[in-house]
């Protein structure tokens, strides 16, 4: 056999078994790549997860003791409804452009949606266009606000200064004479027609 038919044979191996390294070193890359992509995705799921558990750490204490009308959340599940509950003991938000009193226009007073507290004067009630209702201020003393540093941001959260229920939050967008906007969930009021 001649050195010319042996070396061409020799040289297809050797190309074969390079192919085959390259591919092999390629796949186990893309396989160690999509490892370390789902081992990230997994450490932030678990990350987000126990930030999520240790929101109210965060957070200042709103005990009963803080507030005139104390009562526990079994009393505030028996007289609030589901929705109630959800945004004004829990903290939720209603969707925007949805509530009772995003675009109410009558003259009154808003008041606590769980205790009745008087909140806002119609008067100061106006037109953010955020979807929520918008007050440029309180009625004095019956609004509290509490630093949030919920959901990876820092915020001043309103509740009433009455019963500790979550309103909604404010901010330093607003109208004169103020240039605040307390950005209110309907769902946390109810309303007093003059």
């Amino acid at each position: 056999m001649n050195t010319k038919t042996l070396i061409l044979p020799i040289l297809v191996i050797i190309c074969g078994l390079g192919v085959v390294a390259f591919l092999g070193f390629t796949n186990d890359s893309e396989n160690n790549s999509q490892n370390n992509k789902a081992n990230k995705k997994v450490e932030a799921a678990e990350s987000f997860e126990s930030n999520y558990k240790n929101l109210n750490l965060n957070q200042k204490d709103t005990s009963m003791s803080d507030y005139k009308v104390k009562k526990d959340e079994n009393e505030w599940k028996k007289e609030l409804t589901e929705n109630e509950y959800r945004v004004l003991r829990q903290k939720g938000t209603e969707r925007a452009f949805t509530g009772e009193f995003y675009d109410h226009h009558e003259k009154g007073v808003y008041t606590c949606g769980a205790c009745h507290e008087k909140l806002f004067d119609s008067k100061t009630k106006f037109e953010s266009g955020s979807g929520w209702p918008s007050f440029y201020t309180t009625i004095e003393g019956n609004v509290k606000e509490i630093t949030d540093r919920s959901h990876g941001m820092v915020r001043t959260e309103v509740v009433c200064n009455s019963c500790g229920s979550h309103l909604g939050h404010v901010f330093n967008d607003g109208p004169k004479p103020t240039g605040m906007r307390y950005c209110i969930n309907s769902i946390s009021l109810d309303f007093e027609k003059e």
